[in-house]
């Protein structure tokens, strides 16, 4: 049960063990086995910043306990103007509330304004201002007779002396008038006065009560310690077993109560007379809060000026509470209310503690579904964090124009690899607090991408007005329930009478479905999607995608979307944008918009390059890679995939060392061949050089050109086989090997290119045709260090090459990311600095990139 102990200052009481609590239940002493304090505020000092959210994007995992609090007005019985008061201090009390609490404000007046459990701090003081008191000091009708409220209580309870006492003192001669029928008159309306002011008050402490009432009736409702600050100058006690069934109820309720009693002294603006019996008056109207206080086991402070401390007292005793464990009896599960006393033997300690426990029996209720616990997290004004939630929404144009059609992303939890079926639930509520949209569902969702441990993805869409708008989510999965609330602008932007959706970035995405967006802040798989959508008049809107560190730097990456266009005035543009080559780290992809060649906006839109977990995973605990161990790098499309060169086949250089092979009686064939080659004749070439091929004397050129034929004709596999055959008599001809490792990379032979090129290599070390392709073979095989030594050789030739001191650069980051070096730290980066320089001395493309890579290698010494 939950308990909390103050000072006589109002402070909690820390440290506190087991031993120092006293438990009796029923009467009979029980065990305190333990006690855990728990703390509702940050403590002290300055707390560690936690991570926000991505922008556009809520969380709930950083979320903490908060409180329910509700501030319970009582304007029946505050006159006129006295709530003003306290006011200011209540509101200074809101302000100081944590963001995780919840506050709602009740009155029990007529057609008086109240809010639901909410976050939105200015609606609750804008409400509280509104509150000003009912209570008329006139009563009903005219009154000229001072009868003081203690008086006309005992008048209606028939009180004779007193009656007689009041009319012998508001009826005299000087007063009412000599005659006999005057001074009746005045009796009579002492009468009729007194019992109206003593109805006027059990009539109003009549509504009190009801209000009371239903108010912990609903708080009961919600699984969840709250805390009530009632407000009121007092109530008449006219029914004293209704006021003890408060306190039942606040009981069941798990509600504490705090009451301010508002001193009608000071906040009374309306009377018009000095009162009779003001100390007893005072008395009469706190007998009805003494008691529900004492009922409820609250606390009740006199409020005589508006500065007083008592809203801090009160933030000081909500600061946190303990948690006590007590041994069990087997009767505790009866189902009955079974009385509860709590004491703390501490000089000076107030316990303030539950004053019954109602326990179910055991097989009351049994274990609620995902469908249940989803339902009641929704119901609940807390949120909570068990399962992580993080959520983002975005405003795309719906079939009807009045309206939004507002797309909801949620990432559910972590580290999910495979499916899972989970409950789903939410709520839209506009600014009035009225409900927009819901819907609960069950629903299987899959990961980012099966096998790889990630955030179960749910996607939905609701179609709102535009406006402003109040999302609260809730999913549970298994034992686990989160919830979250969102805000939501529901709206469209306009540039250049072009109407635009918001920027959505994601991934991977499926490139056979790209007219759907992708939502996701991590990249994780080597590319990163693109989506937005413009409305109108955009036959002339062209999108440009690119890549940067910031929404102002040097674009790493680019890339044009073409528009889609669907129906008459709707475009998308939607583009996976390759990003393989770029560090982790956090990004933001930029869509630059243009009308007819000219700027129309630029949206931007942050995202976070990240490895996947799976492979985060299988690193961690590892040390430093061993020197055999397998190492990929990356490898682009294009480099696999060496281009047949006709022209640099024919040419006079390569051609010479062919030709002086070829027969002089075959050597015709061969030349005609070679002419219709380089015409681009390749049947013709093809039948030529096949009759200057004869088994009986060396065929080498003539099958290493009908080789070339088929290459240029693209039959590459045809070649391939050609040459193969070629190298039997011609391996001392170089050209040969080029050719037959280009056309087994082309054709994905890898194993067999890289044999080729190997042997090439042992016979040419001096040759740097083959170090090139072959250091991508070893990227591609997972001999990343092999790789960069070979390219290493190739650059020392070719200092020149800008596309291989890309590589050889991107190579180096990805050995070091991976935790391996090449030669050690200190080479690998001197070596990476001197391509960086090379590179940027030839004005490669990627400047920005290769700086980012340079800067994580020297950060990493």
């Amino acid at each position: 049960m939950d308990v909390t102990v103050v000072d006589d200052r109002g402070r909690p009481i820390a440290g506190l063990a087991p031993a120092d609590f006293a438990v009796r239940i029923d009467g009979a002493a029980r065990r305190v086995v333990s006690a855990e304090w728990v703390s509702l505020v940050a403590p002290p000092g300055p707390a560690p910043a936690a991570a926000p959210p991505p922008e556009g994007f809520t969380s709930n995992e950083n979320a903490t306990a908060g409180r329910l609090i509700v501030i319970a007005v009582d304007e029946p019985n505050i006159r006129f103007g006295g709530a003003m008061g306290i006011a200011r201090a209540a509101n200074g009390f809101i302000d100081r509330l944590l963001p995780t609490d919840r506050i709602a404000v009740a009155s029990f007046g007529t057609g008086a304004p109240a809010t639901s459990f909410t976050a939105d701090r200015p609606r609750v003081k804008q409400t509280i201002s509104r509150m000003a008191g009912q209570k008329e000091a006139g009563r009903t009708g005219i009154t000229t007779h001072s009868i003081a409220l203690t008086e006309a209580l005992a008048i209606e309870n028939g009180d004779r002396g007193t009656l007689d006492s009041v009319q012998s003192r508001e009826c005299t001669p000087s007063l009412a008038g000599s005659s006999v029928a005057q001074i009746e008159l005045c009796r009579s309306e002492v009468l009729a006065e007194a019992l109206a002011l003593a109805r006027d008050s059990s009539r109003e402490a009549d509504r009190t009560i009801q209000g009371l009432r239903d108010l912990l009736i609903g708080l009961r409702m919600i699984d969840a310690p709250k805390t009530l600050i009632l407000i009121s100058e007092g109530f008449v006690l006219n029914d004293e077993p209704m006021v003890i069934e408060l306190g039942r109820l606040a009981a069941e309720a798990r509600t504490s109560l705090y009451a301010l009693r508002l001193d009608n002294q000071m906040f009374d603006i309306s009377e018009r007379r000095a009162p009779i019996n003001p100390i007893g008056d005072r008395q009469a109207r706190g007998q009805g809060l003494e008691l529900l206080t004492g009922a409820a086991r609250g606390t009740l402070f006199t409020v005589s000026t508006a500065e007083a401390p008592f809203f801090e007292r009160i933030e000081a005793e909500l600061s946190g509470y303990y948690l006590i464990g007590v041994e069990s009896d087997p009767r505790d599960r009866d189902g009955k209310a079974h009385p509860v006393r709590v004491e703390v033997g501490r000089r000076g300690a107030t316990v303030r503690s539950r004053r019954q426990i109602l326990n179910a029996a055991s097989d009351a209720r049994g274990r609620r579904s995902p469908r249940q616990s989803m339902i009641a997290a929704l119901s609940s004004p807390l949120l909570s964090s068990a399962l992580p939630l993080r959520v983002a929404s975005f405003s795309l144009q719906g079939p009807e124009r009045d309206r939004v059609q507002l797309l909801i992303h949620a990432d559910v939890g972590n580290d999910y690899p495979a499916s899972k079926v989970v409950s789903i639930g939410y709520v839209i509520t506009d600014q009035n607090g009225r409900i927009a949209d819901s819907k609960t569902a069950d629903a299987r969702l899959q990961p980012v991408m099966n096998g790889v441990p990630s955030s179960l993805q749910y996607t939905a869409g609701a179609s709102l007005p535009p406006g402003e708008y109040l999302l609260k989510l809730a999913i549970a999965e298994g034992d686990r329930v989160g919830t979250i609330e969102h805000a939501i602008h529901a709206g469209l932007s306009e540039a250049g009478g072009v109407t635009l959706s918001e920027l959505m970035v994601g991934g991977p995405a499926d490139p056979g479905n790209l007219l759907q967006p992708t939502i996701g802040y991590t990249a994780s798989f080597g590319s990163v999607h693109g989506y937005m959508e413009a409305y109108g008049a955009v036959d002339a809107v062209t999108v440009k995608y690119e890549v940067a560190t910031d929404a102002q730097g040097p674009p790493l990456v680019a890339a044009d979307a073409p528009g889609q266009l669907i129906g008459d005035d709707r475009m998308i543009f939607s583009r996976i944008v390759a990003i393989h080559q770029l560090p982790p780290g956090k990004y933001v992809l930029r869509a630059l918009l243009t009308s007819a060649g000219k700027p129309l906006r630029t949206l931007a839109r942050a995202f976070e390059v990240a490895a996947p977990k799976v492979l985060m995973t299988s690193a961690e605990g590892a040390g430093p890679m061993a020197a055999d161990a397998e190492l990929f790098l990356p490898v682009e499309e294009t480099a696999m995939k060496p281009a047949f060169q006709r022209d640099r086949a024919v040419d006079k250089a390569t051609l010479e060392p062919f030709r002086a092979r070829v027969p002089e009686n075959a050597r015709a064939a061969f030349d005609q061949g070679v002419a219709f080659m380089a015409a681009g004749d390749y049947v013709h070439a093809e039948q030529s050089f096949k009759k200057a091929i004869d088994p009986d004397i060396d065929s080498t050129a003539g099958l290493a050109y009908l080789a070339a034929s088929f290459a240029a004709s693209g039959h590459d596999v045809q070649a391939a086989s050609a040459w193969q055959t070629a190298l039997v008599d011609g391996t001392e001809l170089s050209q040969i090997y080029q050719w037959l490792g280009d056309a087994l990379i082309r054709t994905h032979e890898y194993g067999e290119a890289r044999a080729i090129l190997e042997e090439a290599a042992g016979r040419w070390p001096s040759d740097r045709r083959f170090t090139k392709p072959l250091a991508m073979l070893y990227a591609t095989f997972g001999k990343g260090r092999e790789a960069v030594r070979t390219i290493e050789r190739y650059l020392s030739d070719q200092p020149d090459d800008a596309d291989a001191l890309y590589v050889a650069l991107e190579w180096l980051y990805h050995v070091r990311s991976a935790g391996a070096v090449v030669h050690n730290k200190a080479e690998d980066l001197k070596l990476a600095q001197t391509y960086a320089a090379d590179y940027e001395r030839l004005g490669g493309k990627q400047i920005p990139v290769v700086k980012q890579w340079l800067g994580i290698l020297q950060n990493d010494r």
